[in-house]
């Protein structure tokens, strides 16, 4: 009865549709938990689901970025609407540690012109000791990758499995919305809204350091217009600091803020583990199981989203898998 109110006509609709099918007609003890075992034993069902369905492993925590610019994340956004100028293609960057952004308006995302982007990035933040990048060819490519071991940067891809492992992801989404806004407000020409767009997401408060962007890296939050309002507002005439008092505090200052900021963020990871995991399970592999791969690439939107079953080889560390 549940393979005719699951498969044949009734087309592999899901547990509660094949239940709504049995039940209509049929019923015997403990047959809900009968049905959502079968249901799940299905293969044709577990090569066709989406990879989301997959149960979560618990969180693994990365390290905290404690040197400034000394980790980026580098990605492409594109392509948008092209502006004026020719330009189509974002290549942004976020430091790890002050969660300072960058953005630089391409009109291509060849190898050349990601080198090139590359080094307006480093001339503004440094070359970096790591750099994170996604698994697209631009980043992938021989001259991209000559270019970065030439200075001795380590390149970390993404999981091709898990992009959002990419925190500059996030970033994209904002920088998107801001852009969207600020368009409707001062027309289509995204490139030369994009330093009002940039200047806000460093001003702001960032939730996992309590700082902004600015604070981190400058050791003061950069001016903004209420800012300067609230200065003229409250001015009183007062002697010129000392320059090297102020360089001083500046200096405490700036520690400060850094120390404050690992602190933070190491705590705001500690509360994503806690919320992450309460969905978790914690799911071991050994030698000789079977399992599904979640397909990295799919040629037509009807592919399945899981390919195999392969055989786990070995455990590499914790719920990581080798499989052949």
């Amino acid at each position: 009865m549940m393979t005719y109110c699951h498969e044949r006509a009734a087309s592999h609709l899901g547990i509660a549709k094949t239940k709504d099918a049995l039940f209509k007609t049929f019923y015997w003890p403990n047959c809900y938990r009968e049905v959502e075992a079968f249901v799940k034993s299905c293969d044709l069902c577990q090569r066709v689901g989406k990879p989301q369905d997959k149960q979560k492993a618990p969180l693994k925590l990365v390290p905290v970025i404690t040197e400034i610019f000394s980790k980026i994340n580098v990605d492409a956004v594109g392509p948008l609407p092209v502006t004026p100028s020719g330009n189509k293609y974002l290549i942004t960057a976020v430091c790890m540690s002050a969660k300072y952004p960058d953005a630089i308006p391409m009109e291509n995302l060849k190898s050349t012109s990601i080198v090139d982007a590359l080094l307006q990035v480093f001339s503004r933040m440094g070359f970096p000791k790591e750099l994170q990048t996604d698994q697209g060819t631009s980043f992938t490519s021989a001259l991209t990758t000559e270019f970065l071991e030439r200075f001795g940067i380590k390149v970390v891809r993404s999981s091709v499995y898990h992009p959002q492992s990419n925190p500059v992801e996030r970033m994209h989404r904002t920088l998107k919305r801001i852009l969207r806004v600020l368009c409707l407000e001062s027309g289509p020409d995204w490139e030369k809204i994009l330093p009002q767009a940039l200047f806000a997401l460093r001003t702001v408060t960032h939730y996992s350091t309590y700082f902004t962007p600015a604070e981190l890296v400058h050791g003061r939050n950069l001016k903004t217009p209420v800012m300067l309002l609230y200065d003229k507002l409250t001015e009183e005439d007062q002697e010129e600091d000392c320059v090297v008092n102020y360089v001083f505090e500046l200096m405490n200052r700036m520690e400060k803020c850094q120390e404050l900021a690992i602190r933070n963020m190491e705590h705001a990871k500690e509360k994503q583990k806690l919320w992450y995991d309460k969905k978790s399970v914690e799911q071991q592999f050994k030698p000789g199981d079977l399992v599904l791969v979640v397909a990295s690439s799919k040629p037509t939107k009807l592919s399945v989203h899981w390919i195999g079953p392969g055989e786990v080889v070995r455990q590499l560390c914790g719920q990581v898998s080798r499989k052949e």
